[in-house]
């Protein structure tokens, strides 16, 4: 009878642990007009899939119902630098949706901001932030309709404020000693701004700085040590996902990127073997950061990480286009665009249950992201099976 009783539980534990969720490849969009070598950001608003595209100049739009593109919004500077397409002067850059106003705000060369209609798919506004190379990645705080991005290629970096309602830079906040800006995100609990700063004189592996937009100055920054962070995101209120960049690796030879609470600034998670990172995002709907790791080592990956820093999944991905990702907050689908398939997304169902730990996980042999670790409920099953037996 024990043994029966203890059978169950095996059987219990597999059957609960092939129920945690895990990502397969579903659809491909092909590349249109050509296939791009130089992409940046990408997001995903009302079932429409976003994603900035500087070789062919435009936004690709795609409909996630129908898995097409519909549109490529284009009008985006292309400038060379020694003949090639240099980003720091070009665009589209980074992208943010303004959901009450149905707008896209795109950065672009020459300091422009896009403001596009959903509606229509047009540009309907430019709005310049003075800066000669590109503005380029946004925040949004809806309560006040005020808009944080970054200008980070100047000789002083600096983010621009910008008021939605009339469309105008009113303030900016300048980083005199950084050598560039990442990310900025904004804390709707804690009404605050966030930036990623790479680097600087005081904090040379970076640091996220907390932006007070009364005075126009930073109020505070915690440090990131050996991380030279990209991109940032939110999952919980004081739950601040740091991406870090390929440079962690060059200057520091270490793999990690990290959780840290805004609260206090402290480190509470390190998921090693992710960096690499260049745009993160997280799912409320499943629990789950996601981070474009593309120069991860020994390959580039999509790395699924849960909200308490485990390692979740990890889906081979390819070259630097694929340093974008985005996710369906309804599906939890995500789009990552790979240069030699396209637009992939991966749907998520049931699958073997993924690894607990936050350490390095070995990575998976197929782009179809296999689950990475040994079912833990059923090695728990089999240890209780064998148990029972000995008596």
């Amino acid at each position: 009878m024990k043994y029966q009783s203890s059978l169950l539980l095996f059987l219990t534990a597999s059957s609960l642990a092939n129920n945690i969720t895990t990502y397969r490849v579903g659809n491909t969009i092909p590349w249109s007009p050509k296939t791009p070598g130089s992409v940046d950001q990408s997001t995903i608003y009302n079932g429409t899939y976003y994603l900035s595209d500087r070789t062919n100049a435009g936004v690709h739009v795609v409909n996630l119902t129908t898995k097409t593109q519909t549109a490529l919004i284009t009008g985006f500077a292309t400038n060379f630098v020694n003949g090639s397409l240099s980003p720091d002067v070009s665009g589209p850059n980074g992208l943010i949706v303004l959901p009450d106003r149905n707008e896209l705000y795109v950065g672009d060369g020459h300091g422009t901001v896009r403001v596009i209609n959903l509606r229509t798919n047009r540009v309907v506004a430019n709005i310049s932030t003075g800066s000669k190379t590109r503005a380029d990645e946004f925040a949004y705080d809806m309560t006040t309709g005020t808009i944080v991005v970054t200008n980070p290629n100047e000789e002083t970096p600096y983010v621009s404020v910008i008021n939605a309602q009339s469309r105008t830079v009113t303030s900016k906040i300048m980083f005199p000693n950084a050598t560039e800006l990442e990310q900025p995100v904004f804390n709707p609990a804690r009404k605050e701004f966030y930036v990623s700063v790479p680097s600087n004189p005081t904090n040379p592996g970076g640091e996220i700085a907390v932006l007070d937009l009364h005075n126009n100055t930073i109020s505070k920054a915690f440090p990131v040590p050996q991380c030279v962070p990209a991109g940032i995101v939110l999952g919980s209120p004081n739950a601040l996902f740091i991406g870090c960049s390929e440079t962690q690796i060059e200057e520091f030879g270490y793999a990690a990127s990290f959780i840290m609470d805004m609260s206090t600034g402290i480190i509470k998670s390190n998921i090693s073997g992710v960096a690499g990172v260049d745009q993160v995002t997280y799912s409320a709907s499943t629990g789950y950061f996601y981070a474009s790791a593309y120069l991860d080592l020994p390959n580039p990956i999509l790395a699924v990480i849960s909200s308490n820093g485990s390692l979740v999944q990890a889906i081979t991905t390819d070259n630097v286009t694929a340093h974008s990702v985005a996710v369906d907050q309804a599906s939890g689908l995500v789009a990552v665009p790979i240069q030699k398939k396209g637009i992939v997304l991966y749907n998520l169902e049931n699958g073997t249950a993924a690894a607990t730990s936050s350490g390095p996980l070995a990575r998976p042999t197929s782009g179809a992201g296999r689950p990475l670790a040994v079912n833990g409920a059923v090695l728990v099953g089999l240890l209780i099976v064998t148990w029972v037996m000995s008596f």
